[in-house]
């Protein structure tokens, strides 16, 4: 994912709902810049606009699909066995 992208989903998550403004001041980005990243992240369904004014991060989605994507890369580990005994043969 973009670094802006993820930096605006952080911000909202931790934050709370906020306007292009806060956002762009928070985050030292233009609001042409916020505006972009925001519809591009409306169109994948991780925020959504409360008011006309203020967004919101979908975080119940945005967990789910992080959950998601760890099983896709988790490993699976072999079970564990004891070493071999090693005898001793003097």
């Amino acid at each position: 994912m973009n670094r802006t992208r993820t930096q605006i989903l952080r911000f909202l998550i931790r934050s709370g709902p906020a306007t292009r403004t806060v956002l762009a001041l928070e985050l030292r980005i233009s609001e042409a810049t916020i505006r972009r990243h925001l519809k591009l992240l409306e169109l994948a369904g991780l925020v959504h606009e409360l008011d006309g004014e203020r967004f919101s991060a979908r975080s119940s989605l945005i967990e789910s699909q992080l959950i998601e994507l760890a099983n896709q890369y988790s490993v699976q580990m072999p079970p564990t066995t004891p070493p071999p005994l090693v005898r001793d043969w003097r």
